[in-house]
């Protein structure tokens, strides 16, 4: 009998179960799905035609993985952001474009760390060395970004 009831709490305690929920807009499409399972969110964007946009995974206070979205699907190259680290109250990303026989690093992202995806996602700021691209790949422009007490100081670079 202790056995049963072990295996009861085993089962019971031992499935992740994951919590969906389904954000709309004040029109009534959808804006975002959250898909929950214990500390870490699946979060689907979606675009005003409800076509699925971006997806990202967020723990805790922090976005993990990569995340890839799409700014228009008739344009020749892809985006993806990659998380690369974390120090202190922030972590880090590397945009990179994806143009059909190369890959490009657009430029690096800072956000601060926050129990809220959407003020994490809304604390991005470009440092570093950015990227400006034409179609077909080639750099046409530069901007060198710096990141002084939260505030973003940027410089275009001549080519």
């Amino acid at each position: 009998m202790r056995y049963i009831m072990l295996c009861s709490l085993f089962i019971c305690f031992g499935c992740k179960k994951e919590i969906s929920e389904k954000i709309y807009y004040p029109n009534g499409k959808l804006n975002y799905i959250l898909n929950k399972q214990t500390d870490t969110t699946k979060i689907t964007f979606f675009d005003k035609n409800e076509k699925a946009a971006m997806y990202l995974n967020f723990y805790k206070d922090h976005i993990i993985g990569n995340f890839s979205y799409g700014k228009n699907s008739n344009l020749p190259f892809k985006d993806s952001i990659v998380i690369d680290s974390m120090k202190g109250a922030y972590f880090y990303s590397t945009e990179y474009v994806f143009f059909e026989t190369s890959a490009k690093i657009m430029g690096s992202y800072r956000y601060k760390r926050n129990l809220d995806f959407r003020k994490a996602l809304q604390s991005i700021q470009p440092f570093g060395i950015h990227n400006t691209f034409d179609m077909k790949g080639a750099i046409i422009g530069k901007t060198e970004y710096t990141i002084v007490n939260d505030t973003i100081y940027n410089t275009k670079i001549a080519l």
